[in-house]
């Protein structure tokens, strides 16, 4: 029981993290080797907000969702192993606070 409810955790915190290191990445600039001068590329690993002088914003939502799976699964790997190797003592703990 306790295993599933650290997975379900692992799992929402992976989520959450997945999707703010992606939206975090559209303040890190990317640019192409090969560009428009006027443009401003960011987003990471994939461009998935275009900036261009006196001109709105443009955002590529498949390039966004995209980046938002490769961070969740990047996050959930790291979570997983953060897992394995932190003391399941948890319990020994709030024993001993109790006491």
């Amino acid at each position: 029981m306790a295993s599933k409810t650290l997975r379900l955790r692992s799992l929402v915190g992976a989520i959450v993290l997945g999707v703010l290191v992606s939206l975090a990445s559209g303040l890190v600039e990317n640019p192409p080797e090969a560009s428009i001068t006027i443009a401003t590329y960011y987003g990471y690993p994939l461009v998935w907000r275009v900036t261009m002088t006196f001109q709105p914003t443009e955002f590529k939502f498949a390039s966004l969702a995209i980046d938002v799976i490769f961070w969740f699964a990047i996050s959930f790997v790291a979570l997983i192993i953060l897992e394995k190797i932190t003391p399941r003592s948890r319990k020994s703990i709030n024993q001993t606070r109790r006491i």
